[in-house]
């Protein structure tokens, strides 16, 4: 019989750094994450952990009206 071969584990994503003075790499990561199915509740909840924003609900009302939800 064929031996069966275990599946490689995934590596966990690293941790994102927020960017000084930008915003582009938590829009990007809230786009992907609205994008995937997360609630804009969870979004909003990982922007305010790992970065600094501004108006953090400009950010998630411009990501979730491009994402169509």
């Amino acid at each position: 019989p064929e031996e069966v071969k275990p599946v490689a584990e995934r590596e966990e994503p690293t941790e994102v750094q927020p960017a000084p003075g930008g915003n582009e790499g938590a829009r990007v990561i809230a786009l992907n994450m609205a994008l995937s199915g997360s609630s804009r509740e969870e979004t909003a909840a990982y922007l305010a952990e790992n970065f600094e924003i501004d108006d953090p609900q400009a950010l998630l009302d411009d990501v979730y009206s491009r994402a169509g939800g």
